[in-house]
């Protein structure tokens, strides 16, 4: 239970990150697209190292007791992360929502006279919400890991994710007439659902037992959603070398992270 309030706050500062990704947005109505997948790039290696090398990394310390691998603990280890990826998949598909660029017009760059532009930025808005529900539950499960480094680490790379994804928000919503100041509202809204899901996250993995196929459960629903979204999103517009760029530069501030703080995992 002790790790119950770390989590809840650290969870609320990655929720407000997102609205923090809006601000530039009161000054212009878009960024340059270079930078844009630039910084998407960024946010897949960000949560690619935090899932693999933090999530997975210490799920994986119950498979092996003794020395020996302990098959139970594997198949817990394997069917978590493939439920974390499958319950993705399940709300990509069947609840209605629109990928924040693409399929088939990207949001973030509809003009102010598409007559659905509004219509398809609040999908925009129900998407990242989605995306929320996850990290917030990676955050929780980190912290009940016993101490806070995975929580940090996570709650750094989820608080990047969530700027960036605070511009893909904002940028069709002002596109769609959308008031500076309602943007800026609806946008820190869908932060709210952070807290709510790291508090499921820490409860239920208070348990030992639970504990390494929840952690899979949170990795593979963050793979899921950068394998889905965030990577094809920024190799979309010809800015492939410049997304793999951030991509390695994200992945590899988490693993100087994990050095600095003198951890064996993220």
């Amino acid at each position: 239970m002790a790790a119950v309030l770390p989590a809840l706050v650290a969870a609320g500062i990655a929720g407000l990150a997102t609205g923090m990704g809006a601000l530039p947005l009161f000054f212009y109505d878009t960024l340059p697209r270079r930078a844009y997948d630039a910084l998407l790039g960024a946010c897949a290696g960000l949560m690619l190292s935090a899932a693999t090398l933090g999530l997975l990394g210490h799920a994986l310390e119950a498979v092996r007791d003794g020395g020996a691998v302990s098959v139970p603990q594997l198949c817990a280890v394997a069917f978590g992360f493939l439920t974390g990826a499958g319950l993705l998949f399940a709300l990509d598909r069947y609840l209605p929502h629109l990928h924040a660029g693409g399929h088939p017009h990207h949001a973030h760059e509809q003009g102010k006279g598409d007559p659905d532009a509004h219509r398809q930025a609040m999908m925009v808005i129900g998407a990242m919400t989605l995306h929320r529900i996850p990290e917030g539950f990676a955050i929780g499960a980190g912290f009940a890991h016993g101490g806070t480094s995975l929580g940090m680490l996570l709650t750094v790379a989820v608080c990047f994710q969530n700027a960036c994804e605070g511009i893909a928000m904002s940028a069709p919503l002002r596109k769609a007439g959308v008031a500076r100041g309602k943007a800026f509202a609806l946008v820190t809204s869908t932060g709210l659902a952070l807290p709510i899901a790291a508090l499921g996250g820490a409860l239920l993995s208070v348990h030992p037992a639970t504990l390494p196929f929840l952690l899979a459960l949170a990795a593979g629903a963050l793979i899921y959603v950068v394998s889905n979204e965030i990577i094809p999103e920024s190799h979309s517009h010809g800015n492939e070398g410049t997304a793999t760029l951030g991509l390695v530069l994200g992945f590899l501030a988490i693993v100087i992270l994990q050095a600095l703080t003198g951890h064996g995992h993220a």
